[in-house]
């Protein structure tokens, strides 16, 4: 009797180690389709902004630039390192770059008319 409650023991452990396996198995195919989507999406995202800054008059295009080139010269990241701060600052520096070429195109929009 007690050889066999020492095996129903090392059954349950052996049924709840691969049920974890299996779970941090699908983890890991969560974390690189969310990664890939994430990717795809700020590519996305520069691609736009670069399509908008295209349709910039050159002095909006100016002051575009010397607003953003100074802040992106200054990012720092470790990309070797694979650090979630650097997404998010990435995330914040796009959503800025968004804003600022919006702006600057919205401003354009009903100039001279009168």
């Amino acid at each position: 009797m007690v050889k066999q409650n020492v095996n129903n023991k090392r059954s349950a452990s052996s049924e709840a180690r691969e049920e974890l396996i299996r779970e941090l198995k699908h983890l890991r195919v969560l974390v690189r389709e969310i990664g890939e989507n994430f990717i795809l999406r700020q590519e996305g995202e520069i691609e736009t902004a670069i399509s908008n800054l295209e349709g910039l008059s050159p002095g909006k295009l100016r002051a575009v630039a010397s607003t953003l080139i100074p802040e992106l010269r200054k990012l720092k990241v470790k990309p070797a390192k694979g650090r979630f701060k650097d997404l998010k600052e990435l995330n914040r520096l796009f959503e800025e770059l968004t804003n600022l070429v919006i702006s600057a195109q919205d401003r354009g929009k009903g100039a001279g008319k009168g």
